[in-house]
C-alpha cells in the first residue's frame, strides 16, 4: 500500500512538473543546422539565400 501512494504522488508530481510550462526556448538567432533555420523573436525563419543569421 506505501508502494502504491509513493507512485500516485510522484505519478502527480510529475504531472505538475510537465503542466507547469517549463520550456526551455532557444537563444535568440540560434542557427538549426540541420533544418537550414534559425529562432529569431520566438520564432523560427528558414534561411534565405544571403541571410545573415544562417552560418
Amino acid at each position: 500500500m506505501n508502494n502504491a501512494k509513493k507512485i500516485v504522488l510522484g505519478g502527480m508530481a510529475l504531472a505538475l512538473f510537465m503542466a507547469s510550462g517549463c520550456v526551455v526556448e532557444p537563444r535568440n538567432d540560434y542557427y538549426d543546422r540541420d533544418h537550414h533555420r534559425y529562432y529569431h523573436e520566438h520564432a523560427w525563419h528558414e534561411c534565405g539565400e544571403h541571410d545573415d543569421h544562417c552560418h
